[in-house]
Parts: C-alpha cells; structure tokens; sequence
C-alpha cells in the first residue's frame, strides 16, 4: 500500500481540567472514520461556559524535504533515505533498501523539519534544521549514523546561535561540512573529523537569505543569496574571506532579488540569475545562466545540469518521490521501476480552519499542502488531498455556492472544488479541484478572501520575496477568471484582511506593512481603508494606530467594522457615521490572524494564542470565555452552533458552547 503514514493509535491528553480520550481509527487514503470520545467532559475553568474538545489528527501525512541514496548499515550496502518533517511530532528519515524494499523508519529528538540534506564524509547523514515551535528546534545539526541504527538521528549542536535555518549542506574539499542560513545571512562550518563547528560571519551585511550552496573544483565556496537584492559569494577557506562575484547589470533591477548556485554534472560552478533588457518601460526579467570561471562569470549557453544526490551505484535514480509513499527507480536505459514504501507520521500542522460547504470545517496543513474537512454531525474526518500544484499551504478559502475556492502559498494559487464530487485534481474544466495557477503581480501569500460587490471574489496577498506591495485581485467565479489585478492599492503594504459592506457596496480592507521574505517595512503603520469596485479607486486610507504593523482582523456586525491592528489594539468604524466610535485595548495580548467573527447571538468571538473570548458590540467589552492550558492555539477560525475550531499544531480544537 502506498500510505504507510496511516496506523492506529490511541491519544490521551490533559487539557487543564479537561480530560479527553479519543481512538483514532487506521486511516485508508487520507481518510479518519469512526472518531469516538471516550472521556468524561469537564468544565476547563471557572470562568469557561465550555470546554475544549480534540477531534484529532486530520493529516497524518508527513511533508517531503528531500532524498539522496547513501550507505546502509553494512559494508558496501546501499540505501535511499527520505527526509521528512511534521508539527505533530519530531523530523524523521525513512532509510528503504533498493532491492528487496524493505524501509526502516529513525527519529530526531529535536526540530520538526530540516531543509539541509546530505551524506558525510564520514558515511553519516547529516540534517540542518529550521525553526520551530519548541526550544532546541533551530539551526541545529543533525546526524544518522547507518552503521548505529539503534541510536537514532543525534544531536551535533548548533553552529551559530544566531541563526534559525540552515538551507543548504555541501561538503568542502577540506572535508568539512558547509552550510547556508537565515535570517543573517551567515556561512557556518563543521569538520566531522574534529567535531569543530564555526560560525563563519554574514556574507552580506544587507540581505537575510543565504540560500544555496556548493563547492567548486578549487575547493571555493559558492553562495546564492536573496531575497532583496540577488547577490552570488565566493567564499575561499584558506584565506577566510568572502567576496560578491555576481556582475552588477544582474543585480541592480528591482526584480533581481536573489540568485541562485549549483555544481553540475561537469564540476563546474552555475549561477541561475535574471538578465534584464534595458528598455524605457524599466525592463523585462528573463532567467539566464552564468559559468563560473577563473577568468570571471560568464554567460553560459549550454550548462551542465546540476549533480543529483540521489543516483544508485549501478546508475538508477530515484525521482518523482511523494509524501504518498511512492517513487520511480529509473535505469540509464530509461525503464521505469514503480515503487512504494512506508512509514508513520505524527501529524502535519493546521495553518488554517474555516466554515465551508455543507456544514463541514475545513482547514490546510502547510508542508505538506493538505486539505482536510471535518463534519460537526458525524465526526468524520477526511483529508483528501492538495487542492494545487504547490506545497507550501493554504492561506485562505471561501465557500462559493457549494464549491470550495482555496488559495494556496507560494505564488497565490487559486483552485476550486466541488466537495460531492470525486477528488480528481488537474487544470481543466472537468478536473476536481481544478486549478487555475498563481494570481499575478503582488501574490504571494493570499491572506484574505471573501466575496464582494457583484458576488465576485476579492482576494488579498502579501508580495513576493524580495517585494514590497502586496495586491487586491478581483475573481470572476462564473467565467473563473481574473477580472483585475489592484497592485499596490496601498503603498508598498500587504492587504491582510477584508470585508464587505452591502449596503455600500465598498470593500474594507486592512494592511500589513510586511513585505516578501528578504526584507524589512518601509512604511510606518498598518492602513484601515475602503475600496470602490465601481470607481476602482479607494474611497478611505486611514492609519488607525499609528506604529502598528499589521490589521490582523475585520468583522462587520450591523453598521460597524470591528478591527484588531497589532496585538491587541481594537477600533470600531461606523459605516453610517463615517467615522471611528471606539479605540482601545482588548485586555489580552496575541490577536491571530483572521481570527475574530461575529455570530448569531449578536457577540463577536475572537482568539489568542491562549484566549477564546467573546466581544459586545454594543459596550466594546471583551470577555475571556476560556484559557486553553494543553498547547498553543495556533490557527482559526471556524464557528458554528457546536462552538469554536481551531488548529494546535497537528490537532484540530473545538471549544464548545
């Protein structure tokens, strides 16, 4: 079978007072049945009308990082390890013999996921960490040994204590370990003979991202870093010193933010950049790619393709590998072996829950980009598949007549689904879901969706990497088509957050001064503003709190926006009166993002990282309804009549009424 994630298990957990059991059945093909509380339901606190409910763990599936092929536990043997992260647990590799298929699956003792990937000198297997929730998480390296299974993946240490994610490994021809980072953009080292690690210093005083790594024939190390101006750094081990090589007529356009580096199949040195040519209009990016050279970086016509990790002594390669359990051995005569394997995950993590077709909750998972729903009524839980063609995750989804629009990072990509219907994903019309692809200029991150003026679909981004100036996009859903595209509606901000008022027909809206990965606000504050589909011009920019850096949440009940800008700042609009009614605080701190709703009982109800609590539109009193004691809540917002879902790590959440 090729889900191996989906064996049985038992949760038993203590939230404060509450005290909840819960069997998960074997999932089959994503999907989690016969859901059963087993335990006695408390109140969690004097001052909670409810209590918190676990409904599980919707994905079990784990995100794929990597694959390379590198030595078994034998002399001479072989193995293909599969590099996988999760929220609900510890990063594992999954270690499969290329011949009889057998796969063994090793634990790490900290982080939940490692970008950085490769075989040692000495034979071991060597993981760099990114950040994560628990402390002991970020930028550490890790190593497998094959030849001690029982020990596990262990601990190496952390390299730089300032440095939360290390990218990229590749080895030195001084038999060190080097490896790329963030958010300092930092060169660090390690000599698995020693066990000597270095913190080598920033190789460019201005961008965050050292991204990619390799090392050359002349034994020179080889950056690429982004994401807010590209830049390529040659970093020489002897001398311990650095310098950019990147000529600047690949640097200097605004839309040349990073670079990138590879060794390829010829040992040489490449760098993946973006030519501009020079016309009135500012120019137009293309990819191109430079050689490395003694006499300097040129451009290159016919490069080398990049070395593959993952190449069998007897010349197979393994490729097309899923999260699924699934890859293709493919032999240099072209035969195509397909292949499966196995293995338990822990739980992918929520990163949002929201109300959507037929009474059901739905949320996303990011790494991997997973789709979930859960029905309130029969428990059920299923997690059919990604709705897209990226694994990053969903940032927002809207339920349109029955069908389910999702947007997923990177690139803001659209797709529609029709959830009675068969899970058939592709691009055409017939395709369920089908997707659509990336929304355009200024998408990267898609906060916000929500319908509008006309019953079109508004939809709000952060920018791309390296970018200020998010953008607002307009979607037809009964031509499913782009109809415009407001980059930069306002300057150099994110759109964050949207409503809509009917009776005016204006879009309100909130921003964040964040740009893409890569860089930092160029502006002061976060704007509150209202948007005319019929002028297509703003008909309200305004800064409600100056200094903060994001509206995280809008909620119109009545006449009236609630916002929350910042932690926990709160302001009230009156639509009628064209004016604000109320400003203050919100008596505790941590508002999430698209986390406050208003509800039928005529209350709005928002979450905290630690808070449910409920606000009178009226008085603009907030009330704590409960502390959630057992973890983080991490994610929202879904409500219905049962109560308030919401995501923690892998585990979906109900507070009941």
């Amino acid at each position: 079978m090729a889900f191996g994630v989906f064996e049985g298990t038992v949760n038993l957990l203590f939230l404060g007072p509450l005290y909840l059991t819960r069997e998960d059945n074997t999932m089959r093909s994503g999907t989690t049945r016969g859901l059963l509380v087993l335990g006695l339901i408390v109140s969690l606190a004097p001052a909670s009308s409810g209590t918190f409910e676990l409904l599980g763990v919707p994905v079990r599936k784990a995100g794929l990082m990597g694959v390379l092929v590198g030595p078994g536990p034998t002399e001479g043997s072989e193995r293909i390890y599969f590099n996988f992260r999760q929220d609900g647990g510890k990063l594992f590799l999954v270690s499969v013999d290329p011949e009889s298929g057998t796969s063994e699956q090793f634990q790490s003792p900290v982080g939940t996921g490692a970008w950085g990937f490769m075989v040692g000198p000495d034979g071991r297997i060597y993981l760099g960490t990114h950040e994560g929730p628990d402390p002991g998480d970020s930028g550490q390296i890790l190593a497998f040994d094959p030849r001690q299974p029982d020990k596990q993946i262990q601990v190496v240490g952390r390299p730089s204590e300032t440095e939360t994610y290390l990218w990229m490994f590749d080895l030195g021809r001084d038999g060190k370990i080097y490896g790329c980072t963030y958010p300092n953009a930092k060169l660090i080292s390690h000599d698995p003979s020693t066990g000597a690690m270095e913190d080598l210093g920033r190789m460019d005083n201005e961008q965050m991202y050292t991204r990619e790594i390799c090392v050359g024939s002349n034994g020179r190390v080889y950056l690429g870093i982004g994401y807010g101006r590209a830049n390529v750094v040659e970093y020489n081990p002897q001398t311990k010193s650095h310098r950019s090589i990147l000529p600047e007529e690949y640097r200097r356009h605004p839309a040349q933010t990073s670079a990138s580096v590879y060794r390829g199949t010829d040992g040489e040195v490449y760098i993946r950049a973006t030519s501009v040519e020079e016309k009135p209009e500012g120019g137009v990016p293309r990819p191109v790619v430079l050689h490395v050279t003694e006499a300097g970086v040129v451009p290159e016509e016919s490069p080398a393709p990049p070395v593959s990790k993952a190449i069998l002594r007897d010349g197979r390669t393994v490729q097309n590998p899923t999260l699924n359990g699934t890859y293709d051995l493919v032999s240099p005569d072209g035969n195509v072996e397909k292949k499966t394997f196995t293995y338990r995950g822990d739980g992918a993590g929520i990163f949002m829950v929201a109300n959507g077709p037929s009474g059901r909750i739905y949320g996303g998972t990011y790494m991997p980009n997973e789709l979930f729903w859960h029905d309130p009524s029969s428990g059920e839980t299923e997690n059919p598949g990604n709705p897209s063609e990226v694994n990053g995750e969903i940032y927002s989804m809207l339920d349109h007549q029955g069908f389910l629009y999702t947007c997923s990072y990177p690139g803001s990509f659209l797709s529609k689904w029709n959830p009675s219907l068969p899970w058939n994903y592709g691009r055409s019309p017939e395709s369920n879901p089908r997707g659509f692809g990336p929304l355009g200029k200024g998408h990267l991150r898609p906060r916000a969706m929500i319908h509008g003026p006309e019953n079109l679909i508004f939809i709000g981004s952060y920018p791309e990497y390296g970018m200020h100036g998010g953008s607002l996009g307009v979607w037809d859903p009964k031509e499913d088509r782009l109809l415009d595209n407001f980059h930069h509606l306002i300057q150099n901000q994110a759109i964050v957050s949207l409503v809509h008022d009917p009776e005016t027909g204006l879009v309100f809206g909130g921003s964040s001064t964040e740009g893409g990965g890569g860089t930092t606000p160029v502006e002061p504050a976060a704007k509150f503003f209202a948007f005319d589909w019929g002028r297509k011009a703003l008909a309200l920019e305004d800064t409600p709190f100056p200094g903060t850096r994001a509206i995280r949440s809008l909620a119109l009940i009545g006449r009236k926006i609630h916002g929350v800008a910042g932690a926990d700042n709160l302001f009230v609009y009156d639509i009628s009166k064209r004016e604000y009614v109320h400003k203050g605080k919100l008596p505790f701190p941590g508002m999430l993002d698209c986390s406050l709703q208003a509800w039928k009982d005529g209350r709005l109800y928002g979450l905290t990282a630690k808070t449910v609590f409920a606000l009178n539109p009226e008085t603009f009193v907030a009330e704590a309804l409960a502390e959630y004691s057992d973890g983080t809540i991490r994610c929202g917002f879904a409500i219905d009549d049962r109560g308030i879902y919401f995501g923690d790590r892998a585990r979906l959440v109900r507070w009941n009424w």
